[in-house]
Order: C-alpha cells, then sequence, then structure tokens
C-alpha cells in the first residue's frame, strides 16, 4: 500500500510539471519540472520521505528497463552513427570533462570564498586551535 501511495505521489508531481510546462510555457521539460517540485516539497517537509521512498526505491532497482526503448531508437540511427561517429565520440568525451572542470571551478570558488570570509571574522567566538 506504501508503495502505491507513493507512486501516486510522484505521478502527481509528474503530471503538475507537465501542465506547468504547458500552461506556463517553461523551457523545461515536464518532468523536470515536476522533480524540482517534488524536490521543493521534500525540502519543505510538505511532503514525506516515507510517503515516496519505498516508490523510488522500486524504480531505481528497475531503471534499466526504461532505457530499452531509448537503445531501441537509436539502433534505427546505426547507419548514420557509423558513417559519421566523431560528433557523438566528441560529445561523450568532450561533454563529461567540461561537465567535470567547471564543476570542480565552482567548488574551488566556493571553498576559496568561504575559507577568506572564516579568515577575516573576528575571534570572538571561534574557537582557539592549541
Amino acid at each position: 500500500m506504501k508503495t502505491i501511495k507513493g507512486m501516486l505521489i510522484l505521478l502527481a508531481f509528474f503530471g503538475a510539471g507537465t501542465l506547468a510546462n504547458k500552461w506556463l510555457h517553461v523551457p523545461l521539460p515536464g518532468n523536470l519540472l515536476g522533480m524540482l517540485l517534488l524536490t521543493l516539497g521534500l525540502c519543505t517537509g510538505m511532503v514525506k520521505m516515507d510517503w515516496v521512498e519505498s516508490a523510488s526505491n522500486l524504480l531505481l532497482r528497475h531503471m534499466m528497463l526504461f532505457f530499452v526503448p531509448i537503445l531501441v531508437g537509436v539502433a534505427s540511427y546505426l547507419k548514420w552513427i557509423a558513417g559519421d561517429p566523431w560528433p557523438i565520440v566528441l560529445s561523450l568525451v568532450l561533454g563529461p570533462l567540461v561537465v567535470m572542470l567547471v564543476s570542480g571551478r565552482v567548488v574551488q570558488w566556493y571553498l576559496n570564498r568561504h575559507k577568506q570570509k572564516a579568515e577575516h571574522r573576528p575571534l570572538e567566538g571561534r574557537a582557539l586551535d592549541a
């Protein structure tokens, strides 16, 4: 029963995201909007983790089944891919590389900023290292 309740909640957020996409013309897919709404609901406490945990675990356990239609769809383009594989190879190599570099730079910037703020704080209220 808990899994069914969780599935209904997840489907409701998916539907809300899809409707928000169509009505508000937001340039994000409806499923992503639904996930953002679910995240907001979880962060604010409107949705309890216990309500959706068993349903999400079930979906994660069987996630590979959701990729089968995509793989079948790609198989219909194999002649085109074999004819000119370089755009796909470059995107598979450069895409993750750019994401890792940008993520690393953002984390370094954040840590440096956090360290500078900690250095400029007065000694009051800070523990002294001995």
